[in-house]
């Protein structure tokens, strides 16, 4: 709570504390004139409205106070305040900087620097370097060490040999794409640092940088961007919280997001992106790496008609086609879908649970591309 209370703007506060003000003495001057206006019938119903606007206005204020105070978590596209103020609280604080060699940079969260060095005097230190968008930055985890390269680390540093080393290093960033991870690769290989294990992480979502459609909803969602300018819409909590709910299922292309994301995988969207995942692929190669794809399943639906089963099976077998290392989350996530794998109902992201599974089914999956030295 009280970190929260310090990342408040003061115009908020300041703007609060009027108001507690004029909620607690507008009933007592209600009652006051009620009395007073005891043989006026018309008057007495106007104090009874405003009687019955305050009984109205003090739970609003309640959940307003709670939205301020106590509602730490995060939505899907990360509009709300709410949202904004969980990346000041609890992201802000582990974002580092990689600066490459022309002095431009990228900036990270993790808990270590980015190895500056893959080898030392005494000991060779196998890299292996996440690459991907929200998924594996961790939106919605608050603590960095939750997040399934951070639980990777700490289970092979605590279970591999002693003549094995490996650092894990997270360079993912909300909102990025294929693409970006390729030109951040690149600039990895030409500033000199090695990387054993180059891992892609991918959302099926990965692909709408590749579909025209994309612009479309990305249009969509800048419009909802663009803070509201009614002041109780813009620089509130709850009533921030509620305009972007109510925003969001207004917006057509929003209630049929997975629907259109689906259909990209049957057309030149797929082609396009499929290309250039060989591409990164013989980067890596061309550069001594190994090249992994990981496949995120969308958390929200779950079951066992999970509805893009095929899409998955679309992906892993083109990567054994071009013989890439392809490691798909669905099986270990689908035998937990009773469990609550999201952030929350209105944030699809992985939680920490989510995370410790996938943490778990990577180590099996990677340690065989781990040698001993």
């Amino acid at each position: 709570m009280w970190s929260l209370f310090l990342h408040i703007p003061d115009g908020y506060l300041l703007g609060m504390v009027l108001w507690l003000v004029g909620i607690c003495l507008s009933p007592r001057a209600l009652l006051k004139l009620r009395r007073r206006f005891r043989e006026r019938p018309k008057a007495r119903r106007v104090v009874h409205a405003g009687l019955a606007v305050w009984c109205v206005l003090l739970p609003l204020t309640a959940l307003e106070l709670g939205f301020a105070l106590l509602y730490d978590t995060t939505d899907s596209f990360d509009m709300t305040n709410v949202s904004h103020r969980w990346f000041e609280v609890h992201a802000q604080a582990d974002l580092k900087v990689l600066a490459f060699k022309d002095q431009s940079g990228i900036e990270y969260r993790d808990d270590r620097e980015f190895p500056s060095i893959a080898n030392s005097s005494t000991t060779r230190r196998q890299h292996l370097c996440f690459l991907g968008d929200s998924f594996t930055f961790g939106h919605g985890v608050p603590r960095v060490d939750d997040r399934f390269t951070n639980r990777l680390r700490a289970r092979l540093e605590h279970n591999l040999p002693s003549n094995s080393h490996c650092e894990i290093s997270n360079l993912s960033k909300p909102g990025s794409d294929l693409l970006w991870g390729e030109a951040v690769l690149k600039r990895l290989y030409e500033d000199g640092h090695h990387v054993d294990v180059a891992v892609y992480v991918m959302c099926l979502n990965d692909i709408e940088m590749f579909h025209p459609q994309r612009m479309d909803f990305n249009n969509e969602l800048a419009a909802l961007r663009e803070r509201p300018q009614f002041f109780l819409w813009r620089d509130t909590y709850f009533f921030n919280w509620a305009y972007y709910r109510s925003a969001m299922l207004s917006q057509s292309k929003a209630r049929s997001y997975y629907d259109f994301v689906r259909d990209y995988y049957a057309g030149p969207a797929w082609r396009e992106f499929s290309t250039v995942l060989s591409r990164v692929d013989r980067l890596a190669q061309n550069h001594d790496s190994q090249f992994v794809v990981v496949v995120f399943p969308f958390l929200h639906n779950l079951s066992e008609q999970y509805p893009f089963a095929d899409i998955h099976a679309q992906i892993i077998a083109h990567c054994a086609q071009h013989r890439m290392v392809c490691i798909d989350l669905l099986p270990k996530l689908k035998t937990h879908a009773g469990e609550r794998l999201t952030v929350n109902p209105f944030d699809a992201h992985p939680n920490e649970r989510a995370h410790q599974l996938v943490a778990e089914e990577l180590e099996d999956q990677l340690r065989p591309l781990l040698r001993a030295e």
